[in-house]
């Protein structure tokens, strides 16, 4: 089975959240052109993805296929903490910045609780 398979047949309550999180982060392409934190997002989503499909080779689908995302996201969330680049919410860019902000990091503190089973999903 390949990762989208895997993906597919996992129960709802992790493939909605990983969908709505394969989209948000994808609109970071829309903004590569004008927004800064755009280009690095879209980076780090484009390492994220790329990691991941290597790590599923090695490992295949495992809950341990979050630490490439943790690696790669924490970091990035204390970036956008530090440049605080959503200033009162006056473009369309910053309203997607808070939207992406607040479901990464929801991920980021859920990751290590579905990847060590507390959460039961």
């Amino acid at each position: 089975m390949t990762l989208i398979e895997h993906l597919a047949a996992a129960p709802d309550l992790l493939r909605g959240p990983v969908y709505w999180l394969i989209f948000i982060n994808s609109l970071s392409l829309a903004l590569v052109f004008t927004l800064t934190e755009a280009r690095v997002i879209f980076a780090v989503w484009s390492a994220t993805l790329a990691l991941t499909a290597i790590l599923f080779e090695f490992s295949g689908f495992s809950r341990w296929l979050g630490i490439v995302y943790l690696a790669l996201w924490t970091p990035l969330l204390f970036w956008l903490v530090a440049r605080n680049p959503a200033n009162g919410l006056r473009r369309t860019a910053d309203i997607w910045l808070v939207t992406m902000f607040t479901s990464n990091l929801v991920a980021v503190i859920l990751a290590p609780l579905l990847m060590f089973r507390l959460l039961p999903v």
